[in-house]
């Protein structure tokens, strides 16, 4: 089989309607090319860490932080655009550090 038969095989079962995944890979290379993802992603390990190490549930931060437990769920998966305000609020929430800094 050519690689055109190979192409035109496939294209017969091709969707009419795009996919959810191909949606979902192109905001991951955004993301990658943006470079928010690895960091959010190192947040999400540290804030994973921290509410095991503190026995919290997904609901107890999200009282903490004032949220809703759905938006913890999404902030563990690693794939939120933080602004520095929700940071503060999982340091304050879980009594962490996350970001390092300092001032000249």
């Amino acid at each position: 089989m050519t690689q055109e038969e190979a192409i035109a095989r496939l294209s017969r079962y091709q969707s009419e309607t795009p996919s959810v995944w191909r949606k979902e890979e192109e905001k991951r290379r955004q993301a990658k090319a943006e470079g928010w993802l690895q960091y959010s992603r190192k947040i999400a390990i540290k804030l994973a860490l921290a509410m095991k190490q503190q026995n919290l549930s997904r609901q107890d931060v999200a009282e903490r932080m004032g949220c809703s437990p759905q938006y913890v769920s999404r902030l563990l998966k690693g794939e939120e655009n933080l602004s520095l305000e929700t940071i503060c609020k999982l340091e304050d929430a879980l009594n962490i550090a996350i970001l390092q800094y300092e001032f000249a």
